[in-house]
């Protein structure tokens, strides 16, 4: 499946964030495809993923054979340890989840005290479209929101980047224009369209894609790097830190 370029500018800036961590044992909320897991598979680290879809976890331990004795897919997280992990990632997935707190507490506790988390999630409810609606999007998140959730899940020293300008201006409009009519995905619960969401793209949308090489996003890739600090773009990734409890 070819990636969309907001794939290609999040990828790029989770590696710029995450660049210097030490490869270590993390968990991976809402894995989807195993996409995201493989690239950190890729730079040493091992642990667990986890996704709500019976499909989808399978899909994972096919795509990640090759790295099974370095990453389980548990059916349920109960299957994990807490406090056994020293990171927690989540990519484009808070924002499919109406208790988005109750549940990132929920995951931090299999995060040891201490331990990094890193996330990603689409920002800016104004521009909330067709796009977001037919993935299962509940929300998209201001930057202040997503500070103040984190905050309440006992993370600290957060660090936000917003991602994606100035490319994802023409891509979302492009996407929801492209999608205007889709009703495919109507029939589906939220949850559904969530899993749905991972595993495939709307024709419309792969069709385009397949017309461009993967090399014309580079320029954006680098350009996107200048307005990391301006709350400009579509998408924010955030880092930080497990607060670790006072005696």
């Amino acid at each position: 499946m070819k990636k969309q370029p907001k794939l290609w500018l999040r990828e790029s800036c989770v590696h710029d964030l995450s660049r210097d961590w030490t490869a270590g044992s993390f968990v991976e909320m809402g894995a989807g495809t195993g996409y995201m897991t493989r690239l950190f598979l890729d730079r040493g680290f091992e642990g667990a993923c986890h996704d709500l879809g019976d499909d989808s976890r399978q899909m994972i331990r096919a795509n990640l054979a090759d790295a099974a004795d370095r990453i389980r897919v548990p059916d349920q997280l109960s299957e994990l340890a807490p406090e056994s992990f020293e990171y927690l990632l989540a990519f484009e997935v808070l924002e499919h989840i109406e208790a988005d707190l109750e549940v990132l507490r929920q995951w931090m506790a299999y995060v040891k005290p201490g331990g990094r988390i890193l996330v990603s999630v689409p920002a800016h409810a104004r521009k909330y479209g067709r796009s977001d609606e037919i993935v299962g999007h509940v929300r998209r998140y201001e930057k202040a929101q997503l500070r103040q959730l984190l905050d309440a899940a006992g993370v600290e020293g957060i660090r936000i980047v917003n991602y994606g300008f100035p490319i994802t201006e023409l891509t979302r409009r492009l996407s929801n224009w492209l999608i205007r009519g889709d009703r495919s995905y109507e029939e589906l619960s939220p949850e559904q369209r969530s899993i749905r969401s991972a595993q495939a793209k709307p024709k419309s949308i792969s069709k385009v894609l397949a017309l461009f090489g993967d090399q014309w996003m580079l320029p954006f890739i680098i350009m996107q790097r200048w307005f990391y600090r301006f709350d400009l773009g579509d998408g924010y990734v955030a880092i930080g830190t497990k607060r670790i409890a006072q005696p």
